[in-house]
């Protein structure tokens, strides 16, 4: 695997605690076989728990948070634990709040003014992805055993930015913009939506687009 930073920013980012590279931290543990829902929540408190401000999150936790789909019969529970946290379907006792999840953009609210809770959650499940080379990184570690996985090159196209990951003789194309790009990597959205949503162009055969959506999905569900 290598990629390759064609710009190179003269002034870089002071860290801030939100950009800071991957460190040890919590431990975020799921439930065995976990469904869809938790999987998907797991993904975005792994990368949350990385930064200050998501482990800030965390400690304000004001106990186990039940999550219950909008739209079908999914139900995710974040428990903080003495190493980290815990997301399973159900917790063993009576959450300290319930709060209503959209199963696919994990967007929570409450109709019982539970401001707090809602606070906290929003806040491990909408964590700023890592910048584009370190999550393109952990996407390519997780997908490359996949068989038939092409090499990509990511093209931010409004930072300028490109990463190559793997074989290059051949490889699957994906252009967009660097937050969106991010996204993609760290598993925060789907690669199909994101194309019917006009955030990407691609380049690259049927067959490839096959594999990497199964990447893509394999990234939300960390599978």
């Amino acid at each position: 695997m290598t990629h390759t930073r064609e710009v190179v920013d003269l002034h870089p980012p002071i860290p801030d605690g939100n950009h800071e590279p991957p460190c040890p931290g919590p431990v975020v543990a799921v439930e065995p076989d976990a469904p869809p829902i938790v999987r998907a929540v797991a993904t975005r408190v792994r990368v949350a728990v990385r930064t200050d401000s998501g482990r800030q999150a965390l400690q304000r936790l004001p106990g186990p948070i039940a999550l219950r789909s909008v739209s079908d019969a999914q139900r995710a529970t974040i428990t903080r634990t003495s190493d980290g946290v815990h997301v399973e379907t159900l917790g063993s006792g009576a959450p300290a709040a319930t709060l209503d999840i959209d199963p696919l953009s994990l967007t929570v609210s409450s109709a019982n003014g539970e401001a707090p809770a809602v606070e906290a959650v929003s806040a491990l499940l909408h964590p700023d992805p890592p910048a584009l080379a370190a999550a393109a990184e952990d996407f390519w570690a997780l997908s490359s055993p996949m068989p038939g996985m092409p090499g990509l090159v990511l093209v931010a196209v409004d930072t300028g930015e490109v990463v190559r990951l793997g074989p290059q003789e051949e490889p699957y194309e994906i252009h967009g913009g660097d937050i969106d790009l991010r996204r993609l990597m760290s598993g925060f959205d789907w690669l199909i939506p994101s194309l019917r949503a006009g955030k990407f162009s691609i380049k690259g055969t049927h067959r490839q687009l096959s594999v990497v959506t199964g990447a893509s999905m394999k990234a939300v569900y960390d599978v």
